[in-house]
């Protein structure tokens, strides 16, 4: 193999850690063991307290730079590593986790052949405890040609995990900095910033294998446990989506290019379906009932009697099982649901039944649910409002015709 063939890719490696010392060495063995490997690799420690210096001080040699700083969270670490990165791509890696062979490679070259595209990205499967581990899980992930269809499905759902994704430092500048605000979802709330400016390039390939275990997570001052990181998640996203839903122009929620540049009447109340349903998905009952207030008017006025695709795929992953569509309390649940109930009739039918969906196929699964009595309290506050002999029809076509998503495809690796 020529030297050219082995040189490094002109790629930066941004670490950042906090008291995983641990792990540190086997997730920097799997990033400088990539063929090619890249050019620069920066260890960003948060302020940690174990052995982190003396583990990377023996990866000098290989070229390793080792950045420490006071204790600031890992947006602010990751501040600081854009801040030093020198080439045209940055690879976002967590001290825990371990590269698969030829990611780094795969995610260049993809970027290499699409210069329209800001940034690439794969698969990733997670493992509990040590590695190496053939136990793992795949995640799902998925693709699409179509830059606003990618990212109506990424405000649903967060399947760009950094590890598996590398893109080029001037997109990183363009939408500027991380957010410091956020202890948890700061990568989510980062792909999305990506994901609305730049198209991305999905590649069929397990870019990284994501290590879970019981360790603590965040920074010191908000430190999370374990078993406690989906209520971290979901208030984080809370705090993200409630911005974007102010931040947003309705037509970032329309998959499609509507004509005259603008959305017709109908267009629209495909958005506030949308919108109102990403909103739902995250738990913040308030916006989307708004939306859907807004939309039954809409509906009414323009005497719309069936849903369009996207209407149909949005409603139906309202509920699905992962969401965080969780009603705290039955108020939030009357709201929600007096909203639906505001549309005419006919549609109001449609919309129940393909909401009725993704519950059903929980209650099929109640076998492995860890909180049982938690999902039979939610399944039961939906069957209340869903469970109608008027809605049953819909429901039955809804199953017929069940697509899963709209406008993008799954990512299905080897």
């Amino acid at each position: 193999m020529t030297d050219a063939a082995n040189a490094p890719l002109p790629v930066t490696v941004l670490m950042p850690t906090f008291n995983r010392a641990h792990y540190l060495a086997e997730a920097l063995d799997s990033v400088l063991g990539q063929e090619p490997p890249p050019a620069e690799v920066i260890v960003i420690d948060d302020g940690s307290e174990d052995a982190t210096g003396e583990v990377v001080a023996a990866y000098a040699a290989r070229g390793v730079a080792y950045v420490r700083q006071d204790n600031a969270g890992k947006a602010a670490a990751l501040n600081n590593g854009l801040a030093r990165a020198s080439q045209d791509f940055v690879w976002i890696f967590d001290d825990d986790d371990i590269a698969a062979k030829g990611t780094l490679a795969a995610l260049h070259q993809a970027l290499v052949d699409r210069p329209d595209a800001g940034y690439a990205y794969g698969l990733c499967d997670k493992f509990f405890g040590e590695w190496p581990n053939d136990a793992r899980e795949r995640n799902t992930a998925y693709a699409s040609d179509e830059r606003a269809a990618l990212y109506v499905r990424l405000m649903e759902d967060f399947f760009i995990w950094q590890g598996a994704m590398l893109a080029r430092r001037s997109c990183y500048a363009a939408v500027g900095p991380f957010d410091t605000r956020l202890a948890r979802s700061q990568d989510y709330e980062m792909a999305l910033r990506l994901g609305r400016a730049f198209k991305g390039v999905g590649l069929p390939i397990v870019a990284f294998h994501q290590r879970h275990h019981a360790g603590v997570r965040g920074p010191k001052g908000a430190t999370v446990k374990a078993h406690e990181v989906e209520q971290a998640w979901r208030k984080y996203n809370h705090l993200i989506f409630r911005e974007l839903h102010g931040s947003h122009e309705l037509a970032e929620f329309y998959i499609g290019t509507p004509q005259n540049g603008e959305l017709s009447p109908r267009e629209t109340l495909t958005a506030l379906i949308q919108r109102g349903s990403i909103m739902a998905r995250k738990g913040l009952w308030d916006l989307a009932a708004a939306d859907f207030e807004a939309a039954a008017q809409r509906a009414g006025s323009l005497a719309v009697v069936d849903l369009c695709e996207q209407e149909k795929a949005a409603l139906r992953r309202i509920f699905q099982r992962g969401a965080r569509s969780i009603f705290q309390d039955g108020r939030e649940a009357r709201r929600f649901f007096g909203a639906i109930a505001a549309f005419p009739k006919s549609l109001r039918n449609r919309i129940e039944g393909n909401m009725l969906l993704p519950v059903t196929y929980r209650m099929r699964r109640l076998s492995g649910v860890t909180d049982r009595r938690f999902e039979l309290g939610q399944l039961g506050i939906m069957a209340r409002h869903l469970f109608k002999r008027s809605s049953i029809r819909s429901y039955f076509d809804a199953r017929r015709t069940d697509r899963g998503m709209y406008g993008v495809e799954p990512l299905a690796a080897a």
